[in-house]
């Protein structure tokens, strides 16, 4: 007889309670990031970390890191009407997305990416946010810089004119997704 898999949680990041030393996802840097970086970033409230594990598992499966920040107008193709005079808008910086190698290719990054999107509301709801801001690593050359903006493209972000590896995807696409996904789920 099958067994169900495991349910998947996503929580914040607590160095004393996940396991993040055999995390793998392929690219060096966001392996890095998790193990050295992460839980300093965190203390020090430059980030916020969630993770994804499995009911009764400490072992961290992916992760993504969220922090707050400004972005010059002047970046973006159109100024957005009510843009302040001094051009910097908020936005919610998302560092990374990062799936670990044994659990890629069973959707946990879109599951990711869907936190960001619920966080990315709450924040806006609560101080103002016109967009998730992110920069595609070029880790691993040009083929797999595309194969990362195409993913990113996938839920609507759309790249700089003036910096193909900076994207952003406004809060109005956000909700709209989040409000999809919500009746999805009560359909």
């Amino acid at each position: 007889m099958p067994t169900d898999p495991p349910a998947l949680r996503i929580e914040l990041f607590d160095a004393a309670r996940h396991d993040r030393a055999a995390f793998d996802c392929g690219v060096g840097r966001l392996n890095n990031y998790l193990r050295f970086t992460a839980r300093k970033q965190q203390k020090d409230d430059m980030t916020r970390v969630y993770v994804v594990v499995e009911d009764g598992s400490a072992r961290i499966l992916g992760y993504h890191a969220i922090n707050l920040g400004m972005m010059n107008v002047d970046e973006m193709a159109r100024r957005p009407r009510g843009a302040p005079d001094h051009g910097e808008i908020p936005v919610l910086f998302l560092g990374q997305v990062a799936v670990d190698r044994t659990a890629q290719g069973r959707g946990l990054g879109g599951v990711l990416m869907h936190h960001v999107f619920e966080k990315a509301c709450a924040v806006s709801d609560m101080a103002g946010c016109h967009a998730i801001l992110l920069d595609v690593i070029a880790d691993g050359g040009d083929d797999a810089l595309a194969r990362r903006k195409a993913w990113y493209e996938g839920f609507g972000f759309a790249a700089f004119p003036s910096n193909p590896a900076r994207m952003f995807l406004a809060m109005k696409q956000v909700r709209a997704s989040v409000r999809a996904r919500r009746e999805d789920a009560e359909a």
